[in-house]
């Protein structure tokens, strides 16, 4: 099982890399809001979502959950209320 600082590092890399699709704006979206918005990108608080996450391959598999139902009820509901619904 990976420490939460692992995951946090993990959890950035996979949002900022690009496959050129759309996908990379949503991404980005959660990347901000995470790392710019909340404002302390240190606080372990923000991210205790990782926590149930054991590796990898885990976290990447959310992050991909999330994009997706974030690109198909983007016009039904906020980003933040979406990003509270997925990834907690």
């Amino acid at each position: 099982m990976l420490k939460i600082n692992k995951k946090i590092e993990i959890f950035e890399e996979i949002l900022l890399f690009q496959n050129s699709s759309y996908a990379d704006i949503v991404k980005d979206k959660i990347h901000d809001y995470y790392f710019e918005q909340l404002g302390d990108a240190n606080n372990i608080e923000n991210f205790s979502f990782l926590n149930s996450l054991k590796n990898k391959e885990d976290v990447s598999k959310r992050i991909d959950l999330v994009v997706s139902k974030i690109i198909m009820n983007e016009h039904h509901a906020g980003f933040e209320d979406l990003l509270f619904e997925y990834m907690i």
